[in-house]
């Protein structure tokens, strides 16, 4: 009977302990994966973000280029100058730019986010395994701990 007792507390040892790498591994798992779900929000607002900014680009050109055209009709200058037209295609090109340059930044943004994202739920399910691993070594371990006795 003596020898039942260790063997009974031994084995219920390794079981919590096995339990408890689970546990452990389940819960920085799901940590895990709310980062993820977290980094995939913004990058949706990053795009989003960077939406806005390419129309507020264009807005801007478009006023700048009506500005430029009222001017130039206040000058004496009329819309199919040369002048004009090349000033007013720059203004244009220069507010695409503009609103590309606002779309490419947010775009790597969110695609860095989603990259981070995608890693840290191939990490949640490694820790998951791992865990998982670790608690049948532990068990294994307590299993030949009292068997070799």
């Amino acid at each position: 009977m003596s020898k039942a007792i260790p063997d009974i507390l031994t084995a219920g040892g390794g079981l919590l302990s096995a339990g408890g790498t689970i546990a452990g591994a389940n819960s920085e798992a799901r940590s895990l994966r709310e980062q993820a779900a977290q980094l995939e929000t913004q990058a949706g607002q990053d795009r989003a973000s960077s939406q806005r900014a390419a129309i507020e680009e264009r807005r801007r050109a478009r006023y700048i280029a009506s500005r430029g055209l009222t001017l130039a009709a206040a000058s004496g200058a009329g819309a199919d100058d040369p002048t004009v037209v090349n000033n007013l295609a720059a203004i244009e090109g220069e507010g695409e730019y503009r609103a590309l340059t606002a779309m490419f930044e947010g775009e790597t943004e969110a695609q860095g986010k989603e990259a981070q994202a995608r890693m840290n739920r191939n990490a949640a399910k490694a820790t998951k395994t791992a865990g998982f691993l670790k608690a049948a070594g532990t068990i294994l371990s307590t299993a030949s701990s009292i068997f070799g006795r």
